[in-house]
């Protein structure tokens, strides 16, 4: 009996869950998921860039989207399907929705124009615009009282109340690119004299920052560094999360996580994917798309907003950043 487009949906949302718990050496198992459901759902590309087929490494009538999985990739999944239908359908491509393992692999397949748009965190941004291989298209508007800055949160009953009480903790960062889930928080560290090579008794690296508030949450570790929009995000579904978490220091603001495209990218589908996104809200159906994401609209890039945040990924790199946790 052929599964019904609702069952096919969850048995993917299955394999990518397995293979985010099994890592890069599971995402290389699995070479590639390629599936239609009556062309009511996005084709998904886990694997890495051996395992595409040829017709795949050529920008031919796909839209190769990718998403940095700032949320586990199921999560990711589920939240911008719509998005990149919509995107890949408004200018005239079949979509393909590249989800990694981490964001320097994102950024290593918009170097090498293996993929054509990419919603990345502002840290793989600023990696990617110190290689001079990416650029911003858009950048989202967040809705009013929401900001994208790093906190970093702690169990409710921890005892512990500033980032100096993290000596000898366990410590979660989300990955080394992140801007909110490692480098604001590393820097703001460094800058009080802080070491964070060697602050913290033990410190891993969840590749998402649910995963990182789910860690604290449940008290498997002493502290993380997160996304502000996404603990909003998710207190928003389950408001008692407020109760069973504390937030111990906050950063500035930061430029927003953008849209950014290859510096190869075909001048013609650049400017079309600009069009699209800019008029996203314009309609009933891509108002309640972005809404479920927490965006009023696309607006186009001010690359001033991320001054500071470069500021600080250039005071990183100076610092031997190689040598941190």
């Amino acid at each position: 009996m052929t599964d019904t487009p609702d069952q096919t949906f969850r048995s993917v949302v299955k394999v990518i869950a397995v293979a985010t718990v099994l890592g890069v050496a599971g995402l290389a198992s699995v070479r590639a998921v390629r599936w239609v459901a009556d062309r009511a759902e996005p084709r998904v590309d886990l694997s890495g860039p051996a395992f595409l087929e040829p017709s795949h490494l050529e920008s031919g009538g796909q839209l190769r989207f990718a998403v940095a999985s700032m949320v586990s990739a199921e999560t990711t999944f589920s939240s911008y399907r719509r998005l990149i239908q919509k995107v890949s359908r408004a200018v005239g491509r079949e979509d393909v929705f590249v989800i990694r393992p981490s964001y320097a692999d994102i950024r290593a397949a918009l170097d090498r124009g293996e993929v054509d748009v990419a919603i990345v965190c502002t840290g793989t941004y600023l990696h990617g615009l110190a290689s001079g291989r990416t650029k911003l298209l858009v950048q989202p508007e967040f809705e009013k009282g929401l900001e994208y800055r790093c906190l970093v949160i702690v169990p409710a009953r921890s005892q512990v109340r500033s980032l100096e009480d993290l000596r000898g903790k366990t410590m979660a960062f989300t990955d080394r690119e992140s801007n909110t889930g490692y480098l604001a928080a590393c820097m703001n560290l460094k800058e009080k004299g802080l070491k964070p090579a060697s602050l913290f008794a033990k410190v891993i690296f969840t590749h998402s920052h649910d995963r990182s508030i789910q860690a604290v949450s449940s008290s498997v570790v002493d502290a993380a560094a997160v996304d502000s929009l996404v603990l909003e995000s998710m207190c928003r579904e389950d408001p008692k999360l407020r109760e069973r978490v504390r937030v111990v220091w906050t950063s500035e603001p930061f430029g927003p996580p953008p849209v950014v495209v290859p510096i190869s990218i075909n001048p013609q589908l650049e400017e079309s994917l600009r069009q699209v996104l800019l008029s996203f809200h314009q309609n009933q159906e891509g108002r309640d798309i972005l809404g479920k994401l927490g965006v009023l609209r696309f607006v186009l890039p001010d690359p001033e907003c991320y001054s500071s945040a470069i500021a600080m990924f250039q005071r990183y790199q100076a610092e031997e950043a190689g040598t941190w946790p």
